[in-house]
């Protein structure tokens, strides 16, 4: 049997490979998967809404069948797009989304772990850029029924890991070794489905 694959996206205001990446990188793959990051390069919000679309077309290409994609904040977005052009996605992390609450994986996307924090005080600013699909997902949660989705709050403190308050507060070194054995456990759960 072939590894699980999964393809780490980072957010905005992000440099080309941030700790928090190689951290997950090589946690999935202790785990058996294989696992790689995507960079896009730092990237400024007010140019995201214009370079995201082609982002999104690089990111399709990179997608092989039934490659998990975990992405946090705009890498959220990226998934969402790159899911709504057809990529091949056979499941889904999403931390902090910039996601409106309304937005959901596009319906070919078998299974989708949601991770939003009640004090993400990014991205409800994210949906003031109009006619983008950034919004308060990281914060709110979904606003629409999916069954699809499993929703774990991050700013909830669990028996295997700290609450944490913040956008990226889940990704901050102190908490990511048990946060990211979360991400890995429930995403082998839901590959078993």
């Amino acid at each position: 049997m072939n590894k699980p694959r999964i393809v780490i996206v980072h957010g905005i205001h992000t440099n080309d490979r941030a700790p928090w990446m190689d951290f997950l990188v090589e946690a999935f793959s202790a785990r058996g998967w294989d696992a790689c990051a995507w960079t896009y390069g730092y990237a400024y919000a007010l140019l995201t809404r214009l370079q995201n679309p082609s982002r999104a077309r690089v990111l399709y290409d990179l997608i092989e069948p039934g490659d998990v994609v975990l992405g946090h904040s705009n890498g959220a977005c990226l998934a969402w797009m790159a899911a709504k052009l057809g990529a091949p996605i056979g499941g889904a992390i999403l931390i902090n989304p910039a996601l409106d609450t309304d937005k959901v994986m596009a319906p070919h996307v078998p299974w989708v772990n949601l991770y939003p924090n009640v004090y993400d005080d990014a991205v409800p600013f994210a949906g003031l850029f109009i006619g983008h699909p950034w919004g308060a997902q990281g914060r709110e949660g979904l606003s629409v029924p999916d069954i699809r989705y499993k929703t774990t709050w991050t700013s909830t403190r669990r028996n295997d890991a700290p609450a944490v308050r913040g956008h990226s507060a889940v990704l901050a070194a102190d908490v990511l070794p048990a946060w990211s054995q979360v991400f890995i456990n429930h995403a082998e759960s839901r590959r078993r489905l």
